[in-house]
C-alpha cells in the first residue's frame, strides 16, 4: 500500500473515531417486528445508582454546593470519548436490547464508500443496538447524546436560557459535519432531540437556567437529598425514534439505497415500511415542540399535518 493511501486510510479512522464520541450508527427499521423486552428498567436503575453515588460524594467533600455537585454527577455519567450510560446499555447483560449487523442492516446496499466506511465503524467499535420503548426503537447511541452532549449544550446555554434558538444551531451543526452526514452520511434528526432533552436533564438536576417545575434533589440538613427517581420515560418521545423522526442523508443516491432496502423489508401490521412509520405520531410532535420543531424534527416528520390523522 502507497503512502498516500496510508495517509488517507489514516485519516478515515481519525474521522470515525472522532464521529464514535456520538454514538455509533443504528438501524431502527430492520427489528421493527422482533419481540423483546425493555432494557429501560435496568438503564433507569442504573442512572439512579450513579446519582446516589455522585450525591454520597458531593455530601462528603462539601454542604450543598452546585459546582461539586455538577463534577461529581459527571464523573459518573460523563465521558470525553464515549458515554458511559451508552456504553452500560451497550455491553451489560441485564438491558434488554437488538443488535443488527452491517451487513443486515439497511445501509448494506450503500454506495461502495460509504459501505467502506461503515464496515469500517463497525469492525472498530460495532454497530450501534437498539432498545424497545412501548412500540419505540431508541437507539442506544442516544443515551450518549443525552448526558454527554445535552451537558456539552447546558453548558452554552445562558442562565436565563435566552439563546436556545443559537444552542440548537449549534447542536444541528454537528449533525451537518464531521460528526454525521459529512463523514457517516446521515444526520439524525433523533439525535438532536436527545441532545435537547439532555439539557432539560441537567437543568432539571442542577437547578438552573431553564425554568424547573420538576426538581430532582434538595438541600436537607446542608445535604444532598434525592427527591425523584430518574426515568427515561419522563424524556422519551416518538421523536427519539429514527424510523419516525426521519433521518436525512449525504446524498441521493445513498437516500436512495436505504430507501429501496427498507422497501424490501417485511409490513409491520400492514403498515408501509417507510420513514416515517407512525406518521400520526409526527403531527403530535409538531405540536408539542412549537416553535422549535423545525430544529428537532426532520423534514419528512415536518411535513405531517395534525388534520392527516385522528388523534386518539
Amino acid at each position: 500500500m502507497d503512502m498516500k493511501r496510508v495517509i488517507i486510510l489514516a485519516g478515515l479512522v481519525f474521522l470515525l473515531l472522532a464521529a464514535k464520541i456520538h454514538g455509533a450508527e443504528i438501524d431502527s427499521f430492520t427489528p421493527r417486528d422482533k419481540i423483546f423486552p425493555s432494557g429501560f428498567p435496568a438503564i433507569n436503575l442504573e442512572v439512579n445508582k450513579r446519582i446516589q453515588k455522585a450525591l454520597r460524594n458531593a455530601n462528603q467533600i462539601s454542604s450543598c454546593n452546585a459546582l461539586i455537585l455538577e463534577g461529581v454527577l459527571g464523573a459518573e455519567l460523563l465521558s470525553p470519548f464515549y458515554g458511559r450510560i451508552e456504553d452500560y446499555a451497550n455491553t451489560s447483560a441485564n438491558v434488554a436490547k437488538f443488535h443488527v449487523f452491517f451487513k443486515d442492516s439497511v445501509y448494506r446496499n450503500l454506495p461502495p464508500f460509504n459501505t467502506m466506511l461503515m464496515s469500517i465503524g463497525e469492525s472498530l467499535f460495532n454497530f450501534g443496538n437498539v432498545i424497545h420503548q412501548g412500540r419505540l426503537l431508541i437507539g442506544t447511541d442516544k443515551f450518549g447524546h443525552f448526558f454527554d452532549e445535552g451537558h456539552r449544550f447546558y453548558g452554552d446555554l445562558k442562565p436565563d436560557g435566552s439563546n436556545l434558538d443559537e444552542v440548537l444551531t449549534t447542536s444541528e451543526s454537528t449533525e451537518d459535519g464531521v460528526y454525521g452526514r459529512a463523514v457517516g452520511g446521515i444526520k439524525s434528526y433523533a439525535d438532536l432531540v436527545a441532545n435537547y432533552h439532555g439539557m432539560h436533564f441537567w437543568s432539571e438536576i442542577l437547578q438552573s437556567k431553564f425554568k424547573q417545575d420538576r426538581r430532582y434533589l434538595k438541600c436537607l440538613n446542608n445535604q444532598w437529598v434525592q427527591v425523584r427517581q430518574f426515568d427515561f420515560g419522563d424524556y422519551i418521545n416518538a421523536a427519539w425514534d429514527e424510523g419516525i423522526n426521519c433521518s436525512e442523508y449525504q446524498s441521493a443516491e445513498y437516500e436512495n439505497a436505504v430507501f429501496y432496502t427498507i422497501l424490501e423489508l417485511p409490513v409491520e401490521t400492514k403498515r408501509p415500511a417507510l420513514c416515517p412509520i407512525y406518521p400520526e405520531e409526527c403531527s403530535k410532535l409538531v405540536l408539542y415542540y412549537g416553535k422549535i420543531a423545525s430544529k428537532l424534527l426532520g423534514p419528512k416528520c415536518l411535513m405531517i399535518r395534525p388534520s392527516s390523522f385522528s388523534q386518539k
